[in-house]
């Protein structure tokens, strides 16, 4: 039995499921438990949680408590729900760790449309390593422990920022287990439970996840699918609201792709100056230009009295298992160290250091990897043009993703319909506050382009089975690219 981890109302469990009735002649309990299924995978209700009553979800979902008992029924069979007497039901997982190094476990028949996160490159991973294992020797005589990072590393990423444009030394540098990590960190040091934290809307599905178990209170900003930011809202939110930080991923921004100009990145510094508000920017795709180069960071662009903490990572550039990340201030982060000790002491020496030697060999495999992902994004937008007519595309430039929006408010609906398909993809609300972007869905270019064209045609199956069947309206020449 999962120990519980909390509870979610009928109310708030109710928003986080959104549009997922079917509008056909699918059965209301599958569709329910699907959606339900899909909250707990995508990590959007954690594990452990406990469910309202089925009268109460009955009630607020002004369905049957027939409808619900039976999907709760339906969840308990596939493992994703236990019970016990006397007790409220807690939402699960089938296994807890999958087994390694392939899925064998009940995710291992499906497409992974929901990870945004390219495979290593073989020979700078393998190369990495064997540097790694020839600068060993060192610090094999020392405990290992290194709070801020190893050197070696924390330098190639003060060059990096320095060959784009942002003086950076070492010291101005702290090395973490990946940009989530770094987030987690941040928030740590700055933000107590319920302050106020500005975000843009869609924003990673990872920073509202670490705001909730923060109990930080998130205020979105949206951001137009096509023209982007708005930073004279932005900034008439933050004068009213009077945030702890603002986050914002200006590069290739996750799940769009779009990228802030200068003058933005400028007015972005103005705005943290002004309020006194520290702006936290994830550059975590910011190698990742498919059609413009990025500007310099944000950092380069700030004004005095502006406060600009950034945060980068080797996930998406690299390779994820690496499991290395980083935050760069304009001063020692003394602070943030001190946070990052408290939380797991220090990271693993062989990553750090043969992620340094990646980050310094990144011109021998960036090229040919930026040309891959831009032949997957091809591959991918014509796959939606043709099994997903009258569905919309954000003309991002850049990164791992494909922003889609639906002519109907089912992307939670066409999620689960996709899971019972053989794929997993992650609908639009799991990028939102309390359930917005319903009519949208993310598709990420990182798997091989037979299995992404398949995997696309498979959603708009899904789509039509989360509607019903109805045909998606001839939109033709709606198609952003």
């Amino acid at each position: 039995m999962f120990p519980s981890t909390g509870t979610v109302g009928a109310a708030a469990l109710v928003r986080q499921l959104g549009s997922w009735k079917p509008d056909g002649p699918r059965p209301a309990y599958l569709a329910l438990a699907e959606a339900l299924r899909l909250l707990v995978l995508d990590g959007r209700v954690p594990v452990g949680t406990a469910l309202p009553s089925e009268r109460a979800l009955a009630a607020h979902l002004e369905v049957s408590r027939t409808t619900v008992t039976t999907a709760y029924a339906e969840l308990r069979d596939s493992g994703h729900l236990q019970s016990r007497q006397g007790a409220r039901s807690v939402l699960s997982l089938p296994h807890a760790v999958p087994a390694e190094p392939a899925d064998t476990g009940p995710e291992a028949d499906l497409i992974r449309l929901n990870i945004a996160a390219p495979s290593a490159p073989d020979q700078i991973v393998h190369d990495g390593y064997r540097h790694a294992l020839e600068c060993a020797p060192p610090y094999l005589a020392g405990i290992g422990l290194y709070p801020g990072g190893v050197l070696a590393l924390r330098e190639a990423i003060a060059r990096r920022y320095t060959d784009r444009g942002l003086p950076t030394s070492s010291e101005q540098v702290l090395v973490t287990s990946g940009a989530q990590h770094a987030l987690r960190v941040v928030l740590d040091t700055l933000v107590h439970p319920g302050d106020r934290v500005v975000i843009e809307q869609p924003t990673h599905h990872g920073t509202i996840l670490a705001l909730r178990r923060h109990n930080a209170r998130p205020v979105a900003v949206g951001l137009h699918p096509e023209h982007g930011w708005d930073l004279d809202q932005l900034e008439a939110v933050v004068k009213q609201q009077n945030p702890q930080i603002i986050f914002t991923i200006p590069d290739f921004h996750n799940p769009t792709g779009l990228l802030l100009d200068e003058a933005g990145r400028r007015r972005l510094g103005e705005i943290s100056a002004r309020y006194r508000v520290p702006v936290v920017v994830d550059e975590t795709m910011s190698e990742l230009a498919l059609d413009v180069p990025a500007p310099p960071p944000v950092a380069s662009f700030a004004p005095r009295g502006a406060r600009i903490i950034t945060l980068g990572s080797a996930s998406k550039t690299i390779w994820a298992g690496l499991r290395v990340g980083w935050i760069r201030t304009e001063t020692s982060p003394d602070s943030l160290t001190a946070a990052r000790y408290d939380m797991d002491l220090a990271g693993a020496v062989f990553e750090q250091l043969a992620a340094g030697y990646a980050l310094d060999h990144l011109a021998d495999f960036l090229p040919g990897r930026l040309d891959s992902l831009r032949a997957a994004r091809a591959v991918a937008r014509d796959a939606v043009a043709e099994h997903q007519p009258g569905a919309t595309i954000s003309p991002g430039v850049g990164g791992l993703c494909l922003w889609v929006t639906l002519p109907r408010p089912v992307g939670t609906a066409t999620a689960a319909a996709a899971a019972g398909l053989g794929v997993r993809i992650a609908a639009g609300s799991a990028f939102g506050v309390d359930g917005a972007l319903e009519r949208n869905i993310r598709i990420p270019y990182s798997l091989p382009p037979d299995q992404l064209s398949q995997a696309i045609e498979l959603v708009g199956t899904a789509y039509r089975r989360a509607t019903g069947g109805a045909t998606m309206p001839d939109l033709e020449g709606q198609l952003v690219v």
